[in-house]
């Protein structure tokens, strides 16, 4: 048996030569895009950043209509669906012993109040634990509660209040 370790010159050379410059415009092709992305991805930044930045305020020259602006800009401010979803999954996990009768938020004080009609007052106090572990609510204690006398199962009416975290 003969083994040949030399390979003739200039056999293949040419296909060689045509696959190395396939390559390297391939290279300059995918550069040409990738900066062509980069580009787009840097006018996109500079375009979030542009409506990120906050609006100059005008003012006004009525002080009644500044009052009311800065009411609702307060009342826009409110975490409402973070709040909501976490009173919702508070009643979830008690949800045939408690009912939400009322929430009313405090925009000046960051303060929320809630109120709840539970059977008993062991199951209210087993809702207060619950919006304890939340990460929306803080400090969620009772403010009073009050058994309802007229009604035969002697529900217990409920007064909570809990700052929110924005």
């Amino acid at each position: 048996m003969l083994l040949d370790f030399v390979a003739p010159v200039g056999r293949r050379r040419g296909t060689g030569v045509m696959l190395c410059v396939l390559g390297v415009l391939a290279c300059g092709a995918m550069g040409l895009a990738f900066e062509r992305e980069l580009g787009e991805r840097n006018r996109l930044d500079a375009a979030v950043a542009a409506t990120a930045q906050p609006r100059k305020k005008t003012k006004t020259a009525d002080p009644k209509l500044a009052a009311e602006q800065l009411a609702v800009e307060h009342e826009l401010a409110i975490p409402w669906t973070q709040l909501l979803s976490e009173l919702e999954a508070a009643s979830v996990d008690v949800a045939s012993t408690i009912s939400v009768l009322e929430v009313q938020p405090d925009p000046a004080k960051h303060l929320v109040r809630i109120t709840v009609e539970a059977r008993s007052l062991g199951d209210a106090l087993h809702y207060l634990e619950r919006l304890q572990r939340s990460t929306v609510l803080r400090y969620p204690m009772l403010e009073s509660h009050e058994v309802k006398k007229d009604d035969p199962d002697h529900a217990v009416k409920v007064k909570l209040a809990a700052e929110w975290r924005s």
